[in-house]
Order: C-alpha cells, then structure tokens, then sequence
C-alpha cells in the first residue's frame, strides 16, 4: 500500500472549536502527524433534549479550501476560509447563514454536488413543532433553496451524505434519529459527463 497523507476536520462540542486532523495511511494503519485548533469561539452549552449543543456538523469544500460549520447553539452556518494548511485559528469565520424561519439547531451538514449545502436540523434550537425534523438546502452565498421534513416528530433528522456523482445520479442519504432509520434517494446528477 502506498502512504497516503489526509486532513480531517474534528469538532469539539464541549469547548466550541474545531481541530484538523493530518493524518497519514499506510500498511500499519492510520498514524496522527499533527493537531491544529483551525476554528473557535462557537457558542457551547448542555441541553436537556441534545445533551449537548455547539459546533456539530462540518462540511470542506476544498475547492474553495473552506470549511462549513452548523453551530447548533448559534443556530448558525459559519464559513472558515483557508483551513486546508492554516498552522492558526481563524476563529468563528464568516456568517453565511442564520435564518430563524429555517434554521433549527443544525447538526449535521453535507456539501452537494450541486455546490449548495444541505444541514439536517435537530430541533433542539429554535424549534417549531410544524415544522419537525427537516433538511434545509441553501446556497454557500446565504440563500434558501428548500427544505423538506423526513419525520413528523421532532428530533429525528441527523446524519447525511452525498456519493460521489455517478453516471447520471448521485445518492443522498437522511438519517431518521427517531425510527433509526436511513433514507437513500437516486437523484438526478444534470452535470454528469461534462
């Protein structure tokens, strides 16, 4: 096996920060090269529903070489810019998105193939029992898109991902914390093969 050398972003709930990781694989297993704090001051606290609320879900466009962080208790989406090598914090970063008719407690976060970014709210911010348990798609610009509930109760949406763009679809998959379920829809990938 070739070594091969990768970062990996760690956030830290209990203090507000955000740590990359660089790591390196190879045939022993992954080995930790270096811990860099690359992110801080995001609002942090215990909960009686979440247990816990404060920076949660990340997403790296590296691209861009920016990372989006869903700070739950901020009810927030903070953009941190040039994390990819950056040897210093560089604080909460930028606000792209705070918007109390959507947001609710974002705690997990992916970046589409379509560029926008997609939270799952976990209703323990902000929430409102007619709208429980939603995906909230909205551009890195701030702008809505859409949203769309996976369950009638509150606190169910969690985790989610993207594949890769395959062919002519990518797969985007919801956790549902309330039935332990995941949900994998085949969409439309209109960039395929450009």
């Amino acid at each position: 096996m070739t070594p091969s050398a990768q970062s990996i972003s760690s956030r830290h709930v209990l203090n507000g920060t955000v740590v990359r990781l660089d790591v390196s694989v190879d045939d022993d297993g992954v080995h930790l090269n270096r811990s860099t704090q690359i992110a801080s001051g995001y609002a942090f606290r215990s909960d009686p529903a979440a247990l816990v609320v404060g920076p949660t879900g990340l997403a790296y466009d590296p691209q861009r070489d920016v990372l989006y962080v869903a700070s739950t208790a901020d009810n927030a989406i903070l953009a941190v810019f040039g994390v990819g090598n950056s040897q210093h914090d560089g604080g909460k970063g930028v606000l792209i998105y705070a918007d109390n008719a959507h947001l609710r407690g974002p705690i997990a976060m992916a970046l589409g193939p379509n560029g926008h970014l997609f939270v799952a709210n976990g209703d323990a911010v902000n929430s409102d029992p007619k709208q429980p348990s939603e995906i909230v798609e909205f551009t890195p610009q701030g702008r809505f898109v859409a949203q769309l509930s996976i369950d009638p109760a509150p606190d169910g949406a969690f985790g989610l991902a993207f594949t890769p763009p395959h062919q002519e679809f990518v797969r985007f998959a919801a956790v549902n914390d309330n039935t332990n379920t995941v949900t994998v829809w085949q969409l439309p990938f209109e960039n395929a093969g450009q």
